[in-house]
């Protein structure tokens, strides 16, 4: 029970309240006040607004004229927010009578807005004069104002568009001031268009005019190209504005959107449509064949100096390398073959390089860029190629120093072979079972490096264990024999044979001949067979490693005690003799 009543309040209570806030309509006699009322609110406010425009024009101080402004704009918002108030209660009402007032006061205002119109168009193309006049600190200023009677002519012209829209919807004739407005529209359209075209094409000028000048001296032309990049980008801004406008009411837009497309680059910039698109193909297609046709001879004609400049370039690094080639080769220059390589090819190169960028230039190209550009990558590079750099300078040390050259044989980085090519980064090295190793130069620098064939002559070291027994002085005499009749072992120096150590299983001569690098080989396998044949044949023994073992056995009480010994070597045991004691 208490539940329903409740409800049944509730009920009630949101009745009271609904009937309470929901408006009613006016009546006729409170509709006719209210039409009134807003015909003399809009009869003042033309009347307020004049005077505030003719002291706009009068006032110097930029201040003054922000104020002056402000209020005037402030006054015809008021205004419009009471139209507004007055057209919803005649669409409440929505009788012919009420549509007739409302029709009366929309006319009044759409004239209320022309008139604006035609002050505001006036005042603007005097910012436009004052803005050419004044000083550069000043311009800023300037351009702000210009920048809010762009949004002040906008909303005057969106709001008659909505005033049309309304008459419209009343099924009131508004063929003519429909095509008035569409005029006015287009008008101020090819005016912004046109003053787009000019600012941006003296910001051209402006740029062409800095590459002209020296670094020092283009302080202020720089400042002038921010201004004036501020007047392209404020006019694109309104531009697409007053396309959107267009659009709505069914205007060809194409060629402004094309031309914001021109300026800013972007098509995100324009007002996109399938329309505009091709449009903006076709001018881009078009502009592209009257840029050939007048730039085709130009076109050829560096192309062609171009290709005879590198021409020219590359003949010449022919010729600087033969140059360089006899220099380093000579036999008073004394490089290594890695030197005179790295000379002949950087050499080439940096004539090439250097004519690469000489066409550039004389072809018409601005190199500060590019040469700036190099500058910054190198520096990122420099970072990320840090290893490679460090082999750079590894390369380059090993140039300098030249601890070994091509063709010689090296232990280094851990590889053992022969030295094939090298680079400013790597050294490539053949070993001796024919595999190819590329090494890092910071690996091959920052190691021991052993150069085998550096010098000319190299002395062989061998050793020849002979047995105890064996004549010292037969030994003596036959290798003595053998390096004396080798054809490849060298006279001077001296080689030397010597009875070196006495050792456990063996007596150790050193041999020690001297031969030419590249004989080193041949010489120590030839002496080495040499010696086993000249052993076997005249009784010399090479004995293997030996031990000497006592075994002492346990003796019984009437027999005397036993020792065995027996001589093992590294292939097994030798003869075994019982020795009693």
């Amino acid at each position: 029970m208490f539940r329903n009543l409740v409800w049944i309040l509730l009920f009630f209570s949101f009745n009271a309240f609904a009937d309470n806030t929901t408006p009613q309509p006016p009546s006729s006699t409170e509709l006719i006040d209210a039409h009134a009322e807003v015909m003399t609110d809009i009869e003042a406010t033309g009347k307020r607004v004049v005077q505030m425009e003719v002291n706009w024009e009068k006032a110097t101080s930029e201040m003054t004229r922000d104020l002056i402004q402000q209020q005037f704009v402030s006054d015809i918002r008021t205004t419009t927010g009471l139209v507004n108030n007055f057209l919803d209660q005649v669409k409440a009402v929505n009788t012919p009578e009420a549509i007739g007032l409302g029709e009366n006061v929309v006319n009044a205002e759409n004239r209320f807005f022309e008139a604006r119109l035609e002050t505001a168009a006036s005042d603007l193309r005097k910012l436009f004069e004052q803005y050419e006049k004044a000083k550069a600190d000043d311009q800023l200023l300037v351009l702000f104002n210009i920048n809010e009677f762009y949004a002040y002519i906008n909303w005057l012209q969106t709001e008659r568009l909505d005033n049309l829209n309304l008459l419209k919807s009343w099924k009131v004739d508004t063929a003519a001031a429909q095509q008035k407005l569409d005029q006015e529209i287009t008008l101020y359209a090819e005016f912004m268009a046109i003053y787009l075209r000019n600012s941006t094409r003296q910001k051209v000028l402006l740029q062409a005019e800095l590459k002209s000048l020296p670094a020092d001296a283009r302080s202020s032309l720089e400042n002038k190209i921010a201004t004036q990049d501020r007047l392209v980008r404020s006019a694109v801004a309104n531009l697409r504005q007053i396309v959107i406008m267009m659009e709505e009411q069914g205007l060809p837009v194409d060629q402004y959107n094309e031309l914001i497309f021109k300026t800013t680059g972007n098509l995100a910039e324009a007002v996109v449509n399938f329309d505009t698109l091709y449009t903006v193909i076709a001018g881009l297609w078009d502009d592209l064949i009257h840029w050939f046709k007048a730039n085709m001879g130009g076109i050829f004609s560096r192309l062609f100096l171009f290709a005879v400049l590198m021409v020219a370039a590359i003949l010449l690094a022919r010729l600087v390398r033969r140059g360089i080639s006899r220099a380093v080769t000579h036999k008073k220059a004394r490089f290594s073959t890695l030197v005179q390589e790295f000379f002949i090819n950087v050499g080439g190169n940096l004539v090439v390089v250097f004519g690469f960028l000489f066409a550039l230039a004389q072809v018409g190209l601005d190199l500060t860029p590019v040469l700036t550009g190099l500058g910054v990558a190198g520096i990122v590079i420099g970072f990320a190629l840090q290893d490679t750099l460090s082999n750079f300078a590894s390369g380059m040390m090993i140039l300098i120093y030249r601890p070994f050259d091509v063709g010689d044989f090296i232990e280094a980085g851990g590889v053992a072979g022969k030295v094939g090519k090298m680079s400013l980064v790597n050294t490539t090295i053949r070993t001796f079972d024919n595999q190819v190793f590329m090494v890092p130069n910071a690996k091959i620098w920052g190691e021991t490096i052993k150069n085998i064939t550096s010098e000319r002559i190299r002395r062989v070291d061998m050793v020849f264990g002979v047995a105890y027994g064996d004549s010292v002085e037969q030994v003596e005499r036959i290798l003595e024999d053998i390096v004396i009749s080798h054809p490849k072992i060298l006279k001077t120096p001296e080689h030397m044979i010597r009875l070196n150590a006495l050792n456990e299983s063996s007596v150790d001569f050193v041999v020690r001949p001297w031969v030419k690098t590249d004989d080193y080989w041949d010489v120590y396998w030839d002496i080495t067979r040499e010696v086993k044949v000249r052993f076997d044949r005249e009784g010399i023994t090479i004995p293997f490693p030996q031990r000497e073992l006592h075994f002492y056995t346990k003796a019984s009480a009437d027999q005397p005690g036993a020792r065995v010994i027996t001589q093992q070597s590294d292939i097994g045991l030798g003869e075994v003799e019982d020795r009693h004691t």
